[in-house]
């Protein structure tokens, strides 16, 4: 599983009560660290984490069952494109707008911020895990991602004025 709360949200004192709860978990947690280049900030179990520097996204998902994350716009394309569940906790932003979409499609979960304790994400994440619905909900989406058209032929179709 990975956790990633993008470069401005990854506060430890945001993400490290959230993983300690996930370590709970029989699952590989990999954090993606965006501007926090020190894992020592962060107050978890260290031998059930896995912490890597900023990394781009898509080498990061290869093997990810579920995604823990912030819901930016990046975050949430880049793992749906790839038919990933995932658990939103938005931080800012048009993050909420992102999460409401997400769970309105089913597929994965939004939690608001009342919402986000440890105990809630973490059944959450549980569930997009055990549940079969949101990993085929999520599937659904990258398939239409799939046959939208490049964006560079749609930037031509703009520029014809079409």
């Amino acid at each position: 599983m990975l956790v990633t709360f993008g470069t401005f949200f990854n506060a430890p004192q945001v993400v490290s009560p959230l993983v300690r709860q996930l370590s709970g978990l029989d699952v590989d947690i990999v954090v993606s660290l965006g501007l926090h280049p020190d894992p020592r900030q962060f107050e978890v179990d260290h031998s059930r984490v896995t912490f890597v520097p900023f990394t781009p996204l898509a080498s990061l998902l290869p093997g990810t069952d579920a995604v823990l994350a912030h819901g930016g716009a990046g975050t949430t394309l880049g793992t749906l494109s790839r038919g990933i569940p995932l658990v939103i906790t938005p931080q800012g932003a048009d993050q909420f707008n992102q999460a409401e979409r997400v769970a309105a499609v089913g597929a994965g979960i939004a939690l608001q911020p009342g919402e986000a304790t440890p105990e809630a994400v973490t059944e959450a994440v549980r569930t997009v895990l055990s549940e079969p619905s949101y990993r085929e909900a999520a599937a659904a989406v990258a398939k239409d991602i799939a046959s939208m058209p490049e964006p560079s032929r749609v930037a031509a179709l703009l520029e014809k004025g079409a």
